[in-house]
């Protein structure tokens, strides 16, 4: 009854998502590729928060890594990110290293932003803004989070704009945290106890494991 009921709400929010994306793309004025982005995000989260309140406990990391998969995934800019998470250890490293590293940390980044996601379960989201700034190749999208019993928060979406044009997301704000800097933090203290080729092995065995 449990999956079946996870399954239901998964299909729930996929539904609500793509009814949403084709209402906003039918405008007489078309909204901008970043304006649909940062609304689907926004509503998206919004209905996974309220299924996660709804599941039992030991159901709700599952939930959020399904939603996150499904609907923030496919907008990570994850060439950007690994760039960010590595700083200078980026140097030296040859490109079919590098894109080792790119491919096995999505999984990694799913599953922070998943955390995220079940952190919020329960809260109201809306967009409040969607900021553009450094020449129109950078954006964010905050978010107004209201929870019972909490104080009023955000949730930032901070946005690239690739090469072919397309808006890409590379970090999350939460609770006046990025989510890229704790990750990168932990990942340069391995890369110096153990280094790169260590760590992507490790990386390499989390996600075997996950699968």
């Amino acid at each position: 009854m449990r999956t079946w009921f996870s399954a239901f709400a998964l299909m729930a929010v996929l539904i609500f998502g793509l009814s949403f994306s084709a209402h906003s793309q039918s405008d007489n004025q078309p909204a901008s590729q970043l304006d649909v982005l940062a609304q689907d995000l926004s509503l998206q989260f919004k209905q996974a928060t309220e299924q996660l309140a709804l599941l039992p406990v030991n159901e709700r990391d599952t939930f959020a890594m399904q939603v996150v998969n499904a609907q923030l995934a496919p907008h990570l800019d994850l060439e950007f990110s690994s760039l960010k998470l590595l700083g200078k250890h980026v140097r030296g490293l040859d490109r079919q290293q590098t894109a080792e590293f790119t491919r096995l940390i999505e999984s990694q980044l799913v599953n922070m932003y998943a955390q995220v996601l079940v952190d919020y379960k329960g809260a109201d989201m809306s967009l409040q803004s969607l900021q553009t700034n450094q020449g129109r190749k950078f954006a964010e999208a905050a978010i107004d989070i209201n929870k019972p019993n909490s104080e009023h928060s955000q949730l930032i979406f901070k946005f690239k704009q690739d090469t072919q044009g397309q808006w890409r997301v590379y970090d999350v704000i939460s609770r006046h945290v990025s989510q890229l800097s704790v990750k990168r933090q932990s990942l340069v203290l391995k890369i110096s106890e153990i280094g790169f080729e260590q760590l992507n092995h490790e990386l390499r065995q989390a996600q075997a494991n996950n699968i």
